[in-house]
């Protein structure tokens, strides 16, 4: 009996051993460091319209672009607005929220996109990762410091969690606006993803090398990726792990608005976890009086600030505006009536 119980030992130990072995993703690397980008408006202007133009596998209207707050004139605004999407979706997922933002207060918009995404390719995600994942992000926050002299983030979901990273290391982020962020997935299965072996167990549950959504509408189609390579989940979820930490949240300090879904148990977001947005709410260094967090009972969406998605995005922005304005202490560029009034993309249903 002894000798089996040490030979079970032995085999347990050595199946432990294989499995920390397993393929596991690198970690990612964390650090304030932003790429250079061009000073000059017209440049940097250029510079982001050149190499969008070259990646030929864009979708239309998918593409990164500034939305000047005077297009005649092209100058830094006091404050910028970065718009960073959610994972496999586009800029479209806060229209027309962000738009209508910038052009109430009269401030620069960059309309990030991000490593792999809004493209046509058949193998998308294949080479995505957390760097470049954190890279693409990294320069849209260095195109959008060009872009005003303070920086306020505006993100859903995954644009959510790399806001949150981006801010805990740069000081220089006025405000951060975040809708739905993805600070844990819904699925506790989930944090298995970028452990050891995680992309083959993905496979074997996939049955595939691709998760893919059918049940999406055209217009949804345009904006969001329905098909893609599960290493883009397993990106996603390594950058969740190593940066939607505790140490992160406590580096924060700047005024941040907090917005989501959720209505009881049963209808709430179940795509990212709440429970855990709600924890990292408790955990930043913001002063009480310079975050809030409103939840939407009605949007019965994970995407809360898109036309095509959410029943209560003209809500999301209203309160978007009062924390805006409240909090953050913006003015008003433009006179109340015609700041109200929606810009909205030919794709509205």
């Amino acid at each position: 009996m002894k000798t089996f119980l040490k030979w079970l030992a032995f085999g347990l130990i050595v199946l432990l051993v294989a499995y920390l072995l397993g393929p596991s993703p690198d970690r990612p690397r964390l650090d304030a460091s932003l790429p250079r980008v061009p000073t000059s408006p017209a440049q940097l202007e250029r510079d982001v319209n050149t190499s969008e133009r070259l990646k030929k596998d864009v979708r239309s209207n998918n593409q990164a672009r500034i939305v000047w707050a005077d297009s005649a004139r092209k100058t830094k605004t006091p404050y910028s607005i970065l718009y960073l999407h959610g994972f496999s979706a586009s800029q479209e997922e806060g229209a027309p929220v962000h738009t209508n933002l910038a052009r109430r207060f009269g401030c620069n918009l960059y309309l990030a996109r991000l490593e792999d995404h809004g493209t046509k390719r058949n193998d998308v995600f294949m080479k995505l990762n957390a760097d470049n994942y954190l890279a693409s992000a990294k320069r849209a926050l260095a195109i959008a410091n060009q872009l005003g002299d303070s920086v306020i983030v505006v993100g859903t979901s995954a644009g959510g969690m790399l806001g949150l990273g981006l801010t805990s290391l740069h000081p220089r982020i006025a405000a951060l606006v975040l809708y739905s962020p993805a600070v844990a997935l819904f699925d506790p299965a989930s944090v298995l993803l970028d452990k050891p072996w995680g992309l083959q167990i993905a496979r074997r549950v996939f049955g595939s090398d691709y998760s893919e959504d059918r049940t999406a509408t055209a217009a949804v189609q345009r904006y969001w990726t329905q098909r893609y390579r599960l290493e883009g989940v397993v990106a996603l979820q390594s950058l969740i792990s190593n940066t939607m930490t505790p140490e992160t949240f406590g580096r924060i300090r700047c005024p941040v608005l907090l917005a989501y879904y959720y209505k009881n148990e049963e209808e709430q977001d179940k795509v990212v976890s709440v429970p855990a947005m709600l924890t990292m709410f408790d955990e930043l260094a913001t002063p009480a009086s310079l975050k809030r967090k409103v939840a939407f009972p009605d949007a019965a969406d994970h995407v809360i600030a898109s036309h095509l998605r959410s029943k209560e995005w003209p809500k999301v922005e209203r309160e978007t505006v009062r924390f805006l304005e409240e909090v953050v202490k913006l003015k008003p560029a433009v006179p109340k009536a015609t700041a109200a009034r929606p810009v909205i993309s030919n794709d509205a249903p």
